[in-house]
């Protein structure tokens, strides 16, 4: 029997790396894994379509120094919730920001509360109010958005800086006439020369029944339409409203305006022309937020060693000191606390769940809530026991998502003996960088230097320390921190230091 001779050129070619029978080396890249190693950078070259395609986003990533967030949406959706969060979080993280609820100058024009007559399409002389106090208010946000920036302390006239300004139009705005009119308002270009605003609508729609029902009585009882109605009329009063409303109501489908959908409270969000900072910022904001109450603390790291033990173990003060006696002491009782704390809200919460299971869905980033409450479900036990977790063996003391600095003393505060839970360390919190004057007071680094000390007191926020960070820059290092925090559905405790809390 005869078979294929191995020649001493087919053992060269082998023993080089050679394919015999093509004659490549075997070792070479094949063209297809060559397309994939290289990535999409012969892709990625400029055409006049590409482009052509862009010129929007580039307009629409332009940092404008003015901003109009305009709420649209039936009455009961949360608008009113949105514009406060939206205030709340945007003056925390640096800007100029203001509510204009038209509302509130309709009851003035009206001269008190109105009722759902009122709100008919079919009324020619509420109708004709109606648009006359959104004109007002309107007109008096534009004005606010116009007004001087403040100048430095030197008194020449310069601005020492320039803070974004965001106006939040808070109405229905249930229609397309409306909206374009709004954003003709905001954008003409002579009327607005020299005053670019960038507009963006912000539409909460919900057509979860329970949650809907569970608005309106959050609104009845808040609202000063309401004030001393009985509920039952209130109530149909308000549906009344809602319907009258529904019949001349338009969701944005407009694809050429920038606007966010929120969905049932940001069970889902769609957004369209959404760039730079409202990306970055505002919906993830809007994604955190929701309507659950649970408790939130922030906790100073405990105390270090003194200046006797400190001298005893001849170590000298650094960012890395450990807990000293007294902060260990502060440790275990901050333990005792919160334990308490959460039982406590653990408790509200199952007494509540018993006539309403749905107050239990969603989860927290780390499910530490849900797991608590089938835990506790599944043992028997009362929140008062000790109890063990799904392994049967570990305690489980209180859920509560903790997050702390780097800094030794800051995640030795929660320390805590037979806590199974994860504590996140996140240089987000660590203290403010002062550079070269770390270690200083703030009288010594005055003294050092006269002349930054002076443009400190004349803009505390943007001033940097030399080397270092500036208020604003810890400000953007925490913003992820409070997303995290607002997406929270159980308790949250933050360890952190004097200049971040």
């Amino acid at each position: 029997m005869s078979g294929p001779v191995k020649t001493d050129s087919d053992n060269s070619d082998s023993k080089n790396g050679k394919n015999p029978t093509s004659g490549g080396d075997v070792n070479a890249p094949s063209t297809t894994a060559a397309y994939y190693e290289k990535g999409s950078a012969e892709l990625a070259t400029e055409s006049a379509l590409t482009l052509a395609k862009i010129q929007h986003r580039l307009k629409l990533t332009k940092k404008n120094e003015r901003l109009v967030l305009v709420l649209v949406g039936l009455p009961g959706r949360g608008k009113s919730f949105i514009a406060r969060k939206l205030q709340s979080f945007l003056t925390w993280r640096g800007s100029d920001c203001k509510v204009f609820n038209v509302g509130k100058y309709r009851r003035h024009a009206a001269e008190g509360a109105c009722d759902a007559n009122f709100f008919d399409t079919k009324n020619s002389a509420a109708s004709n109010l109606r648009e006359k106090v959104a004109s007002l208010a309107l007109e008096d946000m534009l004005k606010w958005l116009d007004e001087p920036f403040e100048n430095d302390a030197n008194g020449n006239g310069a601005p020492s800086f320039r803070k974004d300004r965001v106006g939040i139009f808070d109405a229905t705005n249930s229609t397309k006439a409306r909206r374009d009119w709004v954003l003709r308002e905001c954008t003409d270009v002579v009327k607005r020369a020299g005053k670019t605003t960038g507009v963006v609508f912000v539409e909460s729609i919900c057509d979860d029944e329970e949650l809907l029902r569970e608005n309106y009585r959050t609104k009845m009882s808040n609202s000063p339409d309401y004030k001393d109605v009985d509920p039952e009329k209130a109530m149909a009063d308000l549906l009344d409203r809602v319907k009258k409303y529904e019949e001349a109501y338009e969701t944005i489908d407009d694809d050429s305006k920038s606007y966010i959908k929120i969905f049932n409270l940001s069970s889902k969000i769609l957004v369209n022309h959404i760039y730079g900072r409202m990306a970055k910022s505002i919906v993830p904001a809007l994604m955190a937020w929701n309507i659950g109450t649970r408790p939130v603390f922030i906790c100073r790291a405990g105390q270090t060693m003194n200046e006797f033990d400190r001298a005893t173990l001849n170590c000298r003060l650094s960012r890395g000191e450990n807990l000293g006696e007294h902060g260990k002491n502060f440790r275990d009782e901050l333990f005792n606390f919160m334990r308490d704390e959460c039982l406590d809200f653990m408790r509200r919460r199952r007494e509540k769940i018993a006539f309403s299971p749905n107050l239990n869905t969603g989860t927290s980033i780390s499910g530490l809530v849900n797991q608590f409450s089938r835990d506790v479900s599944e043992s028997g036990h009362d929140v008062d026991e000790e109890y063990v977790g799904a392994d049967g063996i570990t305690p489980l003391p209180f859920p509560c998502y903790i997050m702390t600095s780097t800094m030794p003393r800051a995640r030795q505060t929660v320390e805590w003996e037979n806590y199974p839970y994860p504590v996140e360390m996140l240089s987000n919190l660590n203290p403010l960088d002062k550079g070269d004057f770390t270690g200083q007071e703030l009288e010594e680094s005055a003294e050092e230097n006269p002349e930054w000390y002076s443009r400190l007191v004349g803009d505390p926020f943007h001033t940097r320390f030399p080397g270092g960070e500036c208020y604003a820059d810890l400000m953007s290092r925490l913003e992820s921190i409070v997303v995290d925090i607002e997406q929270q559905v159980g308790p949250v405790l933050v360890v952190s230091h004097v200049s971040v809390l």
